[in-house]
Protein backbone atom coordinates (compact mmCIF):
# COMPACT_ATOMS: atom_id res chain seq x y z
CA UNK A 1 0.00 0.00 0.00
CA UNK A 2 1.22 3.40 -0.86
CA UNK A 3 1.88 5.96 1.26
CA UNK A 4 -1.10 8.47 0.37
CA UNK A 5 -3.36 5.01 0.47
CA UNK A 6 -2.33 4.64 3.86
CA UNK A 7 -3.23 8.49 4.45
CA UNK A 8 -6.21 7.80 2.99
CA UNK A 9 -7.09 4.90 4.92
CA UNK A 10 -6.44 6.83 8.15
CA UNK A 11 -8.44 9.57 7.42
CA UNK A 12 -11.03 7.63 6.68
CA UNK A 13 -10.96 5.04 9.52
CA UNK A 14 -10.00 8.29 11.86
CA UNK A 15 -13.35 10.40 10.39
CA UNK A 16 -16.10 7.54 10.55
CA UNK A 17 -15.79 7.27 14.53
CA UNK A 18 -17.30 11.22 13.58
CA UNK A 19 -19.99 10.34 10.95
CA UNK A 20 -23.35 10.21 12.39
CA UNK A 21 -25.02 7.17 13.24
CA UNK A 22 -27.35 6.23 10.19
CA UNK A 23 -24.34 6.54 7.94
CA UNK A 24 -22.02 4.34 9.54
CA UNK A 25 -23.83 1.18 8.05
CA UNK A 26 -23.29 2.30 4.43
CA UNK A 27 -19.10 2.38 5.77
CA UNK A 28 -19.11 -0.89 6.05
CA UNK A 29 -21.81 -2.55 3.42
CA UNK A 30 -20.77 -4.91 0.35
CA UNK A 31 -21.96 -5.55 -3.15
CA UNK A 32 -22.89 -8.99 -3.90
CA UNK A 33 -19.53 -9.64 -5.65
CA UNK A 34 -18.15 -8.89 -1.48
CA UNK A 35 -16.33 -5.64 -2.47
CA UNK A 36 -17.26 -2.31 -0.56
CA UNK A 37 -20.06 -0.30 -1.78
CA UNK A 38 -17.87 2.88 -0.57
CA UNK A 39 -14.59 3.01 -1.60
CA UNK A 40 -12.10 4.56 0.77
CA UNK A 41 -11.93 7.38 -1.79
CA UNK A 42 -16.00 7.96 -1.32
CA UNK A 43 -15.02 7.65 2.36
CA UNK A 44 -12.14 10.34 2.32
CA UNK A 45 -15.31 12.44 0.38
CA UNK A 46 -17.30 12.13 3.33
CA UNK A 47 -14.62 12.84 5.66
CA UNK A 48 -13.38 16.11 4.19
CA UNK A 49 -17.33 17.19 3.88
CA UNK A 50 -18.08 20.41 6.66
CA UNK A 51 -19.71 18.63 9.89
CA UNK A 52 -23.04 20.68 9.38
CA UNK A 53 -23.09 18.74 5.66
CA UNK A 54 -22.60 15.18 7.32
CA UNK A 55 -24.95 15.92 9.68
CA UNK A 56 -27.48 16.79 6.87
CA UNK A 57 -26.71 13.13 4.97
CA UNK A 58 -27.42 11.34 7.82
CA UNK A 59 -30.70 13.06 8.79
CA UNK A 60 -31.53 11.99 5.26
CA UNK A 61 -30.25 8.46 5.95
CA UNK A 62 -32.28 8.60 9.19
CA UNK A 63 -34.95 9.31 7.18
CA UNK A 64 -34.77 6.31 5.04
CA UNK A 65 -34.91 8.55 2.12
CA UNK A 66 -31.37 8.30 1.40
CA UNK A 67 -31.96 4.39 1.26
CA UNK A 68 -28.57 2.52 0.76
CA UNK A 69 -24.90 2.99 0.30
CA UNK A 70 -25.64 2.56 -3.28
CA UNK A 71 -27.84 5.46 -3.15
CA UNK A 72 -24.50 7.77 -1.25
CA UNK A 73 -22.06 6.07 -3.93
CA UNK A 74 -24.27 7.72 -6.11
CA UNK A 75 -24.50 11.35 -4.65
CA UNK A 76 -20.88 11.01 -3.73
CA UNK A 77 -20.21 10.19 -7.86
CA UNK A 78 -20.93 14.09 -8.26
CA UNK A 79 -18.74 15.71 -6.44
CA UNK A 80 -20.75 17.93 -5.53
CA UNK A 81 -19.59 21.24 -3.35
CA UNK A 82 -20.63 20.94 0.02
CA UNK A 83 -23.35 23.92 -0.10
CA UNK A 84 -24.65 22.24 -3.19
CA UNK A 85 -24.62 18.82 -1.64
CA UNK A 86 -26.59 20.07 1.14
CA UNK A 87 -29.30 21.39 -1.28
CA UNK A 88 -29.64 17.96 -2.49
CA UNK A 89 -29.71 16.06 0.61
CA UNK A 90 -32.51 18.53 1.92
CA UNK A 91 -34.93 18.22 -1.06
CA UNK A 92 -36.63 14.82 -0.73
CA UNK A 93 -37.62 14.75 -4.51
CA UNK A 94 -34.21 14.43 -5.76
CA UNK A 95 -33.10 12.01 -3.02
CA UNK A 96 -36.16 9.48 -3.93
CA UNK A 97 -35.74 9.82 -8.04
CA UNK A 98 -32.03 8.95 -7.60
CA UNK A 99 -32.26 5.88 -5.73
CA UNK A 100 -32.14 2.97 -8.44
CA UNK A 101 -33.67 0.81 -5.63
CA UNK A 102 -36.81 2.86 -5.38
CA UNK A 103 -37.64 3.77 -8.78
CA UNK A 104 -38.21 2.55 -12.29
CA UNK A 105 -35.72 3.83 -14.67
CA UNK A 106 -38.26 6.08 -16.35
CA UNK A 107 -38.63 8.54 -13.49
CA UNK A 108 -34.74 7.66 -12.25
CA UNK A 109 -32.51 10.55 -11.66
CA UNK A 110 -29.18 9.32 -13.36
CA UNK A 111 -25.62 9.92 -13.56
CA UNK A 112 -25.36 8.34 -16.94
CA UNK A 113 -28.89 7.68 -18.65
CA UNK A 114 -27.71 6.12 -21.43
CA UNK A 115 -25.50 3.32 -19.04
CA UNK A 116 -28.29 2.97 -16.58
CA UNK A 117 -31.02 2.95 -19.23
CA UNK A 118 -32.93 5.60 -17.70
CA UNK A 119 -35.00 8.58 -19.20
CA UNK A 120 -32.36 10.77 -20.43
CA UNK A 121 -34.62 13.73 -19.56
CA UNK A 122 -33.46 12.57 -16.20
CA UNK A 123 -29.31 13.14 -15.85
CA UNK A 124 -28.45 13.92 -12.82
CA UNK A 125 -25.23 15.59 -13.30
CA UNK A 126 -26.74 17.85 -15.81
CA UNK A 127 -29.93 18.41 -13.11
CA UNK A 128 -27.51 19.24 -10.50
CA UNK A 129 -25.96 21.72 -12.73
CA UNK A 130 -28.99 23.76 -13.77
CA UNK A 131 -29.39 27.35 -13.05
CA UNK A 132 -32.72 27.03 -10.98
CA UNK A 133 -31.02 24.46 -8.47
CA UNK A 134 -27.85 26.46 -8.11
CA UNK A 135 -30.18 29.38 -7.00
CA UNK A 136 -32.34 27.05 -4.77
CA UNK A 137 -35.12 26.38 -7.20
CA UNK A 138 -35.69 22.63 -7.04
CA UNK A 139 -38.12 20.15 -8.69
CA UNK A 140 -41.18 21.77 -5.91
CA UNK A 141 -40.71 24.73 -7.62
CA UNK A 142 -42.38 23.17 -11.09
CA UNK A 143 -43.77 19.69 -10.17
CA UNK A 144 -45.65 21.31 -6.86
CA UNK A 145 -45.23 20.48 -3.70
CA UNK A 146 -42.20 20.22 -1.09
CA UNK A 147 -39.21 19.33 -0.88
CA UNK A 148 -40.00 18.25 2.38
CA UNK A 149 -42.92 15.90 1.32
CA UNK A 150 -42.34 12.47 2.31
CA UNK A 151 -45.00 11.28 -0.85
CA UNK A 152 -46.22 12.96 -3.96
CA UNK A 153 -48.90 15.49 -2.97
CA UNK A 154 -52.26 15.87 -5.04
CA UNK A 155 -51.03 19.63 -6.09
CA UNK A 156 -48.39 17.45 -8.50
CA UNK A 157 -51.02 16.24 -10.60
CA UNK A 158 -53.08 19.34 -10.74
CA UNK A 159 -50.44 21.75 -11.78
CA UNK A 160 -49.64 19.32 -15.29
CA UNK A 161 -51.40 18.16 -17.72
CA UNK A 162 -52.03 14.55 -18.59
CA UNK A 163 -48.85 13.30 -20.04
CA UNK A 164 -50.89 12.75 -23.47
CA UNK A 165 -52.22 16.20 -23.67
CA UNK A 166 -48.98 17.90 -22.85
CA UNK A 167 -46.96 16.27 -25.41
CA UNK A 168 -49.49 16.94 -28.05
CA UNK A 169 -50.12 20.30 -27.58
CA UNK A 170 -47.10 22.18 -25.98
CA UNK A 171 -49.11 25.67 -25.83
CA UNK A 172 -49.27 25.07 -21.67
CA UNK A 173 -45.39 25.48 -21.54
CA UNK A 174 -44.86 29.18 -22.22
CA UNK A 175 -47.40 30.17 -19.65
CA UNK A 176 -46.11 27.89 -16.87
CA UNK A 177 -42.19 28.77 -17.66
CA UNK A 178 -43.67 32.54 -17.15
CA UNK A 179 -45.40 31.85 -13.80
CA UNK A 180 -41.83 32.99 -12.55
CA UNK A 181 -40.40 34.27 -15.66
CA UNK A 182 -43.24 37.28 -15.85
CA UNK A 183 -43.03 38.32 -12.41
CA UNK A 184 -40.72 41.07 -11.80
CA UNK A 185 -41.41 40.96 -7.61
CA UNK A 186 -40.24 37.39 -7.67
CA UNK A 187 -37.56 37.86 -10.60
CA UNK A 188 -36.33 40.31 -8.03
CA UNK A 189 -35.14 37.75 -5.55
CA UNK A 190 -32.81 35.61 -7.86
CA UNK A 191 -31.58 37.62 -11.22
CA UNK A 192 -32.94 41.56 -10.94
CA UNK A 193 -31.17 42.19 -14.61
CA UNK A 194 -33.39 39.10 -16.36
CA UNK A 195 -36.05 40.97 -18.47
CA UNK A 196 -39.48 39.79 -17.54
CA UNK A 197 -41.42 40.57 -20.37
CA UNK A 198 -40.16 37.18 -22.42
CA UNK A 199 -43.26 35.69 -22.90
CA UNK A 200 -45.19 39.27 -23.96
CA UNK A 201 -42.59 39.28 -26.96
CA UNK A 202 -42.83 35.46 -27.52
CA UNK A 203 -46.80 35.76 -28.07
CA UNK A 204 -45.89 38.36 -30.84
CA UNK A 205 -42.99 36.24 -32.75
CA UNK A 206 -43.28 33.76 -35.38
CA UNK A 207 -43.03 30.88 -33.57
CA UNK A 208 -45.72 31.91 -30.39
CA UNK A 209 -48.36 32.63 -33.42
CA UNK A 210 -47.32 28.99 -34.74
CA UNK A 211 -47.78 27.40 -31.00
CA UNK A 212 -50.54 29.60 -29.36
CA UNK A 213 -52.68 30.75 -32.22
CA UNK A 214 -52.60 28.23 -34.49
CA UNK A 215 -51.87 24.99 -32.24
CA UNK A 216 -49.04 23.95 -34.50
CA UNK A 217 -47.10 21.66 -31.77
CA UNK A 218 -43.92 21.86 -33.76
CA UNK A 219 -42.99 25.41 -33.06
CA UNK A 220 -40.53 26.23 -30.73
CA UNK A 221 -41.59 27.05 -27.44
CA UNK A 222 -38.98 27.74 -24.19
CA UNK A 223 -37.87 24.17 -23.55
CA UNK A 224 -37.10 23.67 -27.43
CA UNK A 225 -34.37 25.90 -26.81
CA UNK A 226 -33.38 26.25 -23.21
CA UNK A 227 -34.34 22.20 -22.16
CA UNK A 228 -35.20 20.59 -19.34
CA UNK A 229 -33.39 20.10 -16.36
CA UNK A 230 -29.84 20.84 -17.60
CA UNK A 231 -30.85 24.78 -17.76
CA UNK A 232 -27.75 26.94 -17.66
CA UNK A 233 -27.54 30.75 -18.27
CA UNK A 234 -25.87 31.87 -21.92
CA UNK A 235 -22.56 32.43 -20.34
CA UNK A 236 -22.01 28.97 -19.73
CA UNK A 237 -20.20 27.14 -22.92
CA UNK A 238 -22.36 24.20 -21.82
CA UNK A 239 -25.79 26.38 -22.26
CA UNK A 240 -27.89 25.74 -24.97
CA UNK A 241 -28.53 29.69 -25.42
CA UNK A 242 -24.58 30.00 -25.09
CA UNK A 243 -23.81 32.59 -28.51
CA UNK A 244 -21.10 30.22 -29.99
CA UNK A 245 -24.09 26.52 -29.60
CA UNK A 246 -27.56 29.17 -30.67
CA UNK A 247 -26.69 27.84 -34.64
CA UNK A 248 -26.78 24.45 -33.77
CA UNK A 249 -30.11 25.02 -31.37
CA UNK A 250 -31.89 26.79 -34.02
CA UNK A 251 -30.71 24.38 -36.53
CA UNK A 252 -32.24 21.19 -34.59
CA UNK A 253 -35.49 22.57 -36.08
CA UNK A 254 -34.56 24.64 -39.04
CA UNK A 255 -32.06 22.38 -40.83
CA UNK A 256 -33.56 19.56 -40.04
CA UNK A 257 -36.21 18.89 -43.47
CA UNK A 258 -38.75 16.61 -41.49
CA UNK A 259 -39.32 19.43 -39.22
CA UNK A 260 -39.65 22.20 -41.32
CA UNK A 261 -41.45 20.01 -44.36
CA UNK A 262 -44.72 22.52 -45.06
CA UNK A 263 -43.67 25.77 -43.45
CA UNK A 264 -43.21 28.18 -46.45
CA UNK A 265 -41.90 31.47 -46.40
CA UNK A 266 -43.82 35.25 -47.11
CA UNK A 267 -43.38 34.52 -50.62
CA UNK A 268 -45.45 31.53 -50.46
CA UNK A 269 -41.82 29.55 -51.00
CA UNK A 270 -40.97 26.38 -49.02
CA UNK A 271 -39.04 26.97 -46.17
CA UNK A 272 -34.91 26.78 -46.22
CA UNK A 273 -33.17 24.29 -44.41
CA UNK A 274 -29.13 25.03 -45.87
CA UNK A 275 -29.64 28.53 -43.38
CA UNK A 276 -27.27 26.59 -40.97
CA UNK A 277 -24.43 25.43 -42.85
CA UNK A 278 -24.30 28.69 -44.73
CA UNK A 279 -24.11 30.56 -41.84
CA UNK A 280 -21.29 28.67 -40.65
CA UNK A 281 -19.47 29.28 -44.01
CA UNK A 282 -20.15 32.74 -43.90
CA UNK A 283 -17.66 35.52 -42.46
CA UNK A 284 -20.12 36.01 -39.63
CA UNK A 285 -20.13 32.36 -39.12
CA UNK A 286 -16.06 31.78 -38.78
CA UNK A 287 -15.82 34.72 -36.47
CA UNK A 288 -18.14 33.85 -33.93
CA UNK A 289 -17.57 29.89 -34.20
CA UNK A 290 -13.57 30.17 -35.14
CA UNK A 291 -12.27 32.90 -33.66
CA UNK A 292 -14.61 33.12 -31.27
CA UNK A 293 -15.57 36.56 -31.62
CA UNK A 294 -18.81 36.96 -29.73
CA UNK A 295 -19.61 40.25 -30.86
CA UNK A 296 -20.39 38.53 -34.21
CA UNK A 297 -24.16 37.86 -34.64
CA UNK A 298 -25.65 34.58 -34.82
CA UNK A 299 -29.30 33.87 -35.50
CA UNK A 300 -30.42 35.74 -32.61
CA UNK A 301 -28.21 38.61 -33.54
CA UNK A 302 -31.08 39.27 -36.75
CA UNK A 303 -33.99 37.59 -35.85
CA UNK A 304 -33.79 38.24 -32.31
CA UNK A 305 -34.91 35.55 -29.38
CA UNK A 306 -38.25 35.50 -27.49
CA UNK A 307 -39.24 37.90 -30.19
CA UNK A 308 -37.96 35.86 -33.28
CA UNK A 309 -39.18 36.70 -36.52
CA UNK A 310 -37.90 36.95 -39.96
CA UNK A 311 -36.76 40.20 -40.70
CA UNK A 312 -38.77 42.05 -42.87
CA UNK A 313 -37.06 43.86 -45.79
CA UNK A 314 -37.92 47.67 -44.23
CA UNK A 315 -36.20 46.25 -40.58
CA UNK A 316 -33.21 44.43 -42.30
CA UNK A 317 -30.75 47.40 -42.97
CA UNK A 318 -31.49 48.56 -39.10
CA UNK A 319 -30.65 44.78 -38.19
CA UNK A 320 -27.19 45.56 -39.97
CA UNK A 321 -26.86 48.53 -38.69
CA UNK A 322 -26.71 47.45 -35.12
CA UNK A 323 -23.21 46.97 -36.07
CA UNK A 324 -22.20 48.39 -39.69
CA UNK A 325 -23.70 52.20 -38.52
CA UNK A 326 -21.12 54.02 -40.28
CA UNK A 327 -22.47 52.13 -43.84
CA UNK A 328 -26.02 52.58 -43.21
CA UNK A 329 -25.77 56.28 -42.67
CA UNK A 330 -23.60 56.86 -46.18
CA UNK A 331 -26.42 54.54 -47.79
CA UNK A 332 -29.15 57.12 -46.38
CA UNK A 333 -27.58 59.73 -48.24
CA UNK A 334 -26.69 57.94 -51.39
CA UNK A 335 -28.88 57.78 -54.91
CA UNK A 336 -29.59 54.32 -54.22
CA UNK A 337 -31.69 55.05 -51.39
CA UNK A 338 -34.56 55.84 -53.31
CA UNK A 339 -34.39 53.07 -55.91
CA UNK A 340 -33.95 50.50 -53.44
CA UNK A 341 -37.28 51.47 -51.46
CA UNK A 342 -39.28 51.62 -54.89
CA UNK A 343 -38.43 48.36 -55.19
CA UNK A 344 -38.65 47.11 -51.98
CA UNK A 345 -34.95 45.53 -52.06
CA UNK A 346 -33.59 44.63 -48.33
CA UNK A 347 -30.48 47.37 -48.82
CA UNK A 348 -27.93 45.51 -47.27
CA UNK A 349 -28.84 42.29 -48.51
CA UNK A 350 -29.33 42.87 -51.93
CA UNK A 351 -25.99 42.86 -52.25
CA UNK A 352 -24.22 41.10 -49.87
CA UNK A 353 -27.02 38.42 -48.84
CA UNK A 354 -28.78 36.89 -45.75
CA UNK A 355 -27.00 34.10 -44.19
CA UNK A 356 -23.94 33.21 -46.74
CA UNK A 357 -22.38 36.55 -46.15
CA UNK A 358 -19.04 36.25 -47.73
CA UNK A 359 -16.18 38.57 -47.03
CA UNK A 360 -16.40 42.19 -49.17
CA UNK A 361 -14.09 41.98 -51.90
CA UNK A 362 -13.33 44.80 -54.57
CA UNK A 363 -13.44 42.22 -57.18
CA UNK A 364 -17.57 42.91 -56.79
CA UNK A 365 -17.29 46.52 -57.97
CA UNK A 366 -16.98 47.43 -61.33
CA UNK A 367 -18.41 48.37 -64.77
CA UNK A 368 -17.62 44.83 -66.38
CA UNK A 369 -19.89 41.78 -66.84
CA UNK A 370 -19.77 39.94 -63.19
CA UNK A 371 -19.20 42.82 -60.67
CA UNK A 372 -22.29 43.65 -58.45
CA UNK A 373 -22.83 47.09 -60.02
CA UNK A 374 -22.50 45.93 -63.41
CA UNK A 375 -24.80 43.36 -63.27
CA UNK A 376 -27.59 45.37 -61.33
CA UNK A 377 -27.02 48.62 -63.56
CA UNK A 378 -27.53 46.68 -66.80
CA UNK A 379 -30.83 45.32 -66.01
CA UNK A 380 -32.63 48.70 -63.64
CA UNK A 381 -30.41 51.44 -65.12
CA UNK A 382 -29.25 50.66 -68.65
CA UNK A 383 -29.65 54.68 -69.53
CA UNK A 384 -27.57 56.17 -66.98
CA UNK A 385 -24.35 56.50 -67.54
CA UNK A 386 -22.86 57.81 -64.56
CA UNK A 387 -23.35 54.45 -62.86
CA UNK A 388 -20.35 52.67 -64.90
CA UNK A 389 -18.62 55.71 -64.68
CA UNK A 390 -18.62 55.62 -60.60
CA UNK A 391 -18.44 52.04 -60.48
CA UNK A 392 -15.69 52.20 -62.43
CA UNK A 393 -13.90 54.65 -61.00
CA UNK A 394 -14.23 52.89 -57.36
CA UNK A 395 -12.57 50.12 -59.03
CA UNK A 396 -9.76 51.29 -60.61
CA UNK A 397 -8.99 53.45 -57.10
CA UNK A 398 -9.19 51.11 -54.73
CA UNK A 399 -6.77 48.35 -57.19
CA UNK A 400 -4.13 51.11 -57.21
CA UNK A 401 -4.32 51.32 -53.72
CA UNK A 402 -4.50 47.65 -52.51
CA UNK A 403 -1.94 46.58 -55.41
CA UNK A 404 0.20 49.50 -53.84
CA UNK A 405 -0.04 48.21 -50.34
CA UNK A 406 1.07 44.93 -51.51
CA UNK A 407 3.66 46.79 -53.35
CA UNK A 408 5.23 48.92 -50.08
CA UNK A 409 4.15 46.59 -46.99
CA UNK A 410 6.82 43.83 -47.47
CA UNK A 411 9.85 46.83 -47.35
CA UNK A 412 9.15 47.24 -43.46
CA UNK A 413 10.66 43.41 -42.99
CA UNK A 414 13.07 44.27 -45.64
CA UNK A 415 14.04 47.26 -44.23
CA UNK A 416 14.66 46.38 -40.50
CA UNK A 417 16.34 43.47 -40.98
CA UNK A 418 19.05 45.46 -42.93
CA UNK A 419 19.34 48.11 -39.55
CA UNK A 420 17.23 50.87 -41.00
CA UNK A 421 14.34 53.02 -39.69
CA UNK A 422 11.30 51.81 -40.42
CA UNK A 423 9.30 54.02 -38.46
CA UNK A 424 8.30 56.54 -41.53
CA UNK A 425 7.11 53.54 -43.74
CA UNK A 426 5.33 51.44 -40.36
CA UNK A 427 3.17 54.81 -39.64
CA UNK A 428 2.48 55.19 -43.94
CA UNK A 429 1.26 51.53 -43.81
CA UNK A 430 -0.80 51.97 -40.99
CA UNK A 431 -2.47 55.65 -42.07
CA UNK A 432 -2.72 53.79 -45.99
CA UNK A 433 -4.50 50.92 -44.16
CA UNK A 434 -6.72 53.13 -42.14
CA UNK A 435 -7.66 55.06 -45.63
CA UNK A 436 -8.43 52.27 -47.44
CA UNK A 437 -10.93 51.25 -45.10
CA UNK A 438 -12.43 54.39 -44.67
CA UNK A 439 -12.41 54.89 -48.47
CA UNK A 440 -14.05 51.23 -49.18
CA UNK A 441 -16.67 52.56 -46.45
CA UNK A 442 -17.50 55.40 -49.07
CA UNK A 443 -18.40 53.29 -51.60
CA UNK A 444 -22.00 52.87 -49.84
CA UNK A 445 -22.59 56.53 -50.67
CA UNK A 446 -22.15 55.88 -54.47
CA UNK A 447 -20.28 58.98 -54.92
CA UNK A 448 -17.54 60.04 -56.19
CA UNK A 449 -17.07 63.29 -54.25
CA UNK A 450 -17.08 61.33 -50.64
CA UNK A 451 -15.01 58.53 -51.83
CA UNK A 452 -12.26 60.58 -53.25
CA UNK A 453 -12.12 62.50 -49.79
CA UNK A 454 -11.06 59.00 -48.29
CA UNK A 455 -9.50 57.46 -51.50
CA UNK A 456 -7.42 61.09 -51.40
CA UNK A 457 -5.56 60.80 -47.96
CA UNK A 458 -5.02 56.67 -49.15
CA UNK A 459 -2.78 57.93 -52.07
CA UNK A 460 -0.64 60.57 -49.99
CA UNK A 461 0.00 57.93 -47.81
CA UNK A 462 1.11 55.60 -50.41
CA UNK A 463 3.06 58.46 -51.49
CA UNK A 464 4.57 58.95 -48.11
CA UNK A 465 5.56 55.12 -48.13
CA UNK A 466 6.91 54.92 -51.64
CA UNK A 467 8.88 58.28 -50.38
CA UNK A 468 10.25 56.86 -47.07
CA UNK A 469 11.52 53.38 -48.84
CA UNK A 470 13.30 55.51 -51.36
CA UNK A 471 14.74 57.25 -48.64
CA UNK A 472 15.43 54.21 -46.80
CA UNK A 473 17.14 52.94 -49.72
CA UNK A 474 19.42 55.97 -50.27
CA UNK A 475 20.40 56.27 -46.73
CA UNK A 476 21.12 52.57 -47.09
CA UNK A 477 23.41 52.83 -50.28
CA UNK A 478 25.21 55.95 -48.44
CA UNK A 479 25.97 53.67 -45.51
CA UNK A 480 27.63 51.50 -47.77
CA UNK A 481 29.82 53.45 -49.69
CA UNK A 482 30.98 54.79 -46.17
CA UNK A 483 31.47 51.54 -45.29
CA UNK A 484 33.38 50.77 -48.60
CA UNK A 485 35.56 54.07 -47.66
CA UNK A 486 35.75 52.56 -44.15
CA UNK A 487 37.14 49.16 -44.99
CA UNK A 488 39.93 50.76 -47.89
CA UNK A 489 41.17 53.45 -45.63
CA UNK A 490 41.40 50.67 -42.73
CA UNK A 491 43.19 48.23 -45.52
CA UNK A 492 45.98 51.29 -46.58
CA UNK A 493 46.86 52.15 -42.94
CA UNK A 494 47.31 47.99 -42.77
CA UNK A 495 49.16 48.06 -45.87
CA UNK A 496 51.29 51.23 -44.29
CA UNK A 497 52.12 49.65 -41.18
CA UNK A 498 53.27 46.03 -42.99
CA UNK A 499 55.52 48.20 -44.61
CA UNK A 500 56.89 50.14 -42.06
CA UNK A 501 57.62 46.84 -40.07
CA UNK A 502 59.24 45.25 -42.92
CA UNK A 503 61.50 47.74 -43.50
CA UNK A 504 62.50 47.94 -39.45
CA UNK A 505 63.22 44.03 -40.23
CA UNK A 506 65.64 44.79 -42.80
CA UNK A 507 67.04 47.43 -40.52
CA UNK A 508 67.44 45.02 -37.58
CA UNK A 509 69.01 41.92 -39.81
CA UNK A 510 71.24 45.14 -41.47
CA UNK A 511 72.69 45.31 -38.30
Amino acid sequence: MTALAMIACTLAAAAAESFPEPIRPFLAAKAKDGTKVLSDHDIEKLARMPEHTRQLVGAAADSMILGSANHLRILLSLDLSPQDMELVVQDNCILCHSDPGNVKPRALFSPDPAKQGSNPLLDLREFVSDAHFRRGLSCSGCHGGTPKDESMSNEIGKRWPKEEERHSDRSWIPDFCARCHSDPAFMRGFNPTLATDQLNKYKESRHGMLLLREKDPRAAQCVSCHGVHGIRGPKSRKSSVNPQRIPDTCGACHANPRHMAGYKTDSGEPMPVTQVPEYKASVHGQALLEKGDLGAPSCTGCHGSHAAMPPAVASVAQVCRRCHAMNGQLFDSSPHKVAFEENKWPECGQCHGKHAIARPMDALIGDRPGTLCHDCHAQHARDNAICDKTSARFRAALDELSSGRAEVAPYEMELAEKGLDVEPLSRAVSELDEALLQARSRVHSFDLGTFEQAAGPAGDALARARQSIAAAHADHRLRQRGLLAAIGSIGLLALGIALKLRELRRRRDGK
